[in-house]
């Protein structure tokens, strides 16, 4: 009986590995393509039964995770003498993907928080949770384009960091329009408050996860 159950998850998790080959670059695509689009799916599908919802695309927070573990692939493929002045523990690249998901999750929690500053949502967990989902959407491109562009100032290339650049830039200006877009269609205001809300909470989580980094490395 247990060898069968044993069987039955084992048939369980290949069928959901190989079905995130699939679903994977379709989240990735939809996201790209139409990100505000998939901001407020994100919102409509919670409130479906759970065993019904995203049938079609990844999770919000598994895609995040899921665009980390190809950008750390990326930066792995290109390696340099940074990722050995690491501290021990993150090291191990379990503890780094951790840490590195821990990281970028503060990025739409903060602007999630603040959209609920604007309107005046009060804070629980299932208020909270559509609107972190919805940025989990747009996060997670742009975690990945950053690990590209880090892998990319790695390489040895007389262009590769004139690239490395260009990916960045390219990133953030479209992390920061997306951001920009969204908080004016949440508080229906023009694009300068939307820009500035979309600015200043984005930097308010940057200065975050580099004061968090900081006391891990150097608790460490």
């Amino acid at each position: 009986m247990d060898f069968m159950r044993l069987l039955k998850s084992l048939e369980e998790l290949l069928y959901e590995a190989m079905v995130m080959l699939v679903f994977f670059p379709r989240t990735l695509w939809l996201t790209l393509r139409h990100p505000q689009r998939m901001m407020d799916y994100a919102d409509t599908e919670l409130g479906d039964v759970q065993s019904e919802q995203y049938t079609d695309t990844l999770s919000p927070p598994l895609f995040l995770m899921v665009c980390l573990l190809v950008s750390h692939l990326f930066e792995r493929a290109a390696p340099s003498q940074a990722q050995s002045l690491l501290p021990v523990l993150l090291q191990d690249t379990q503890n780094l993907l951790i840490f590195r998901v821990f990281m970028f999750s503060l990025l739409p929690l903060v602007l999630s928080l603040r959209l609920m500053q604007r309107l005046k949502i009060a804070l629980d967990r299932d208020t909270l949770k559509p609107i972190f989902y919805s940025q989990c959407f747009i996060t997670a491109p742009f975690a990945m384009m950053i690990g590209l562009g880090t892998a990319l100032s790695h390489a040895e290339a007389a262009f590769a960091h004139g690239l490395a650049n260009a990916v960045f830039v390219s990133g953030i200006g479209w992390y920061l329009a997306q951001q920009t877009l969204w908080f004016r269609a949440k508080l229906a205001t023009g694009f300068g408050f939307a820009f500035a809300n979309a600015l200043g909470s984005t930097l308010v989580a940057a200065i975050l996860i580099i004061g968090v980094a900081t006391a891990v490395i150097l608790g460490t």
